[in-house]
């Protein structure tokens, strides 16, 4: 018998117990692959997709493009086309997020330990920081970074080894395959910039001021979109035991929560008061090497209420989404996916499930050694079980749950936001989010282990393969979808005066950088290029 045939019309009956969702999930353990393996004892989400971005897992190609809210495994590389950005969101609030042609690989996703590689590109992080039970760590080309206590970072590798800037906080780099011969061993604080040397891994150029990028205005507009979610956190989200993971401000800001006796707490999106509202009415199937077809929902906040919990129906008011007794229990470290539908209406049937393991013909070639993704199936239907509208889902108004009566739970106090434009050390953005030009610091000192005079170069990296320094200004708002390029470094102009001094630069040796053609100014700022032999610099 189909598991579906199980589910038995109990409108009132409360929260079903996780004890049936597990059931329904060991019924297809031996359709959903080597989750006991360990492999997949975790997932990041996601959480934002802009333009064409693709996903795979080692020579398999999952989705392309690729869908919000996919649940992402140990293996998998996300990778943005021109125009393409994505957003991933990890458990612990953490943040990673590619610019366009760019991709990064989930290396490690393992209970406390996390590995991002950055393939290449232009990256932004959010790292949560290092701890015992919480290793986190960036690696790009030879260099590994890992933070101590939240930190803000962007990692660009257009031009190999690569550079960070941090924003805020603290990061420790390490760079060099092996450092007891000459690498770079270096502590960075918060308005500080790192560029290390191609051709000399034991030299590198530290600079004291960040120099602003069009990216981070639209890393600063997703910022703002997540703070005001987060302003919208009700004390439901709060009790959880995994509340710093982002994915509950969706929730709380996409529909209400509610306290009910012998219940627990319930959450019902805005949408549910609509009688045709269905949880599985809108979404998608996609393949995955671990776990077969996997439901992807096509709500802005369909994530969570997916992953762990159980939806159940309650006559005169319809769908909610509760934990139960036991917490946050993630799918994929049991047995595998299943439907985690409890109570529902009398004939209620959950969407057909396509079959577990692909067709031959599935696998087509996709160019650059991979294969074709397996086709992702649309899901978009209604199911009305309860004539008229249902109770509207609000911060006011009281409604009925398993014959109690209950108020909607109210928003708690706004989360601080960081300030990308205000942060110590970080150049202001420019005017109507333009590129600002800046010159680039270059060596032509011997190894002395000193800062040493040096002359300004400039360089510019188009993703186009446009080298021209002249660029049109772009704005901080996502980009369209439809290709172009996406330039990450912006150069040109004249160069930068350090001298303490708020005149513009004409030309010359001042202090430790010399200017070119007349840039911008920042005075009280300074840069220099160091030699390093596992050193540290504080």
């Amino acid at each position: 018998m189909n598991h579906r045939d199980k589910i038995e019309r109990r409108p009132d009956a409360g929260v079903l117990g996780l004890a049936v969702l597990a059931l329904c999930a060991v019924s297809l353990a031996s359709a959903q692959g080597n989750a006991s393996t360990g492999q997949a004892t975790r997932a990041a989400r996601l959480s934002s997709v802009d333009g064409m971005v693709q996903l795979s897992q080692g020579n398999q190609v999952l989705a392309d493009p690729a869908l919000v809210n996919t649940p992402l495994f140990e293996g998998t590389e996300v990778a943005a086309s021109a125009g393409g950005r994505a957003e991933i969101q990890f458990e612990d609030g953490s943040l990673a997020r590619l610019s366009p042609e760019s991709a990064l690989t989930l290396k490690v996703l393992r209970a406390g330990d996390t590995e991002i590689v950055l393939e290449g590109g232009l990256a932004y992080f959010e790292l949560q920081g290092d701890s015992q039970t919480n290793h986190i760590l960036v690696r790009f080309g030879d260099s590994v970074v890992t933070t101590n206590g939240l930190a803000i970072l962007r990692i660009n590798m257009d031009n190999p080894p690569g550079e960070l800037a941090v924003f805020s906080g603290n990061a420790h780099v390490e760079h060099g395959s092996d450092l007891a011969r000459g690498g770079v061993l270096v502590d960075l604080h918060g308005g500080e910039d790192l560029t290390l040397d191609g051709a000399d891994p034991t030299r590198y150029n530290l600079a004291e001021t960040i120099e602003p990028d069009s990216w981070d205005g639209w890393n600063s507009d997703r910022d703002q979109v997540l703070a005001a979610q987060a302003g919208s956190r009700t004390s439901a989200v709060n009790s959880s035991v995994d509340n710093s993971n982002p994915a509950w401000s969706d929730l709380d800001a996409n529909g209400a929560w509610y306290n009910v006796p012998g219940q627990g707490n319930i959450w019902s999106p805005y949408d549910a008061s609509n009688a045709g509202w269905d949880p599985y009415g809108n979404g998608y199937w996609m393949w995955t090497p671990n776990f077969g077809y996997v439901w992807v929902s096509g709500e802005d906040w369909g994530y969570l209420p997916y992953q762990c919990g159980s939806w159940n129906y309650y006559s005169g008011f319809g769908w909610g989404w509760g934990l139960g007794l036991g917490g946050c229990q993630w799918w994929w470290g049991g047995a595998g996916w299943a439907f985690n539908i409890g109570n529902a209406p009398g004939g209620y049937r959950p969407p057909v499930r396509p079959h577990p393991r692909p067709e031959p013909p599935h696998l087509l070639p996709a160019g650059a050694g991979k294969l074709g993704a397996n086709p992702v199936i649309a899901v978009n239907r209604s199911s009305a079980f309860e004539s008229g509208e249902l109770p509207l889902r609000d911060r006011n108004t009281a409604v009925v749950i398993a014959g109690q009566t209950v108020q909607p739970l109210r928003s708690l106090l706004r989360r601080q936001q960081y300030d990308h434009s205000g942060a110590p050390g970080v150049a202001p953005r420019a005017p109507n989010g333009a590129r600002t030009a800046y010159s680039r610091v270059g060596t032509n000192g011997e190894a002395t282990g000193e800062a040493v005079p040096i002359a300004t170069s400039t360089h510019t990296s188009s993703r186009s393969g446009n080298s021209s320094a002249a660029k049109s200004p772009a704005t901080s708002k996502p980009a369209s979808s439809s290709g172009g390029s996406a330039s990450h470094v912006s150069g040109g102009g004249g160069g930068a005066s350090r001298s303490g001094s708020n005149e513009g630069s004409s030309g010359g040796s001042v202090g430790h950088v010399s200017g070119g053609g007349g840039g911008a100014s920042h005075s009280g700022s300074s840069s220099s290029t160091t030699t390093s032999s596992g050193s540290t610099h504080h």
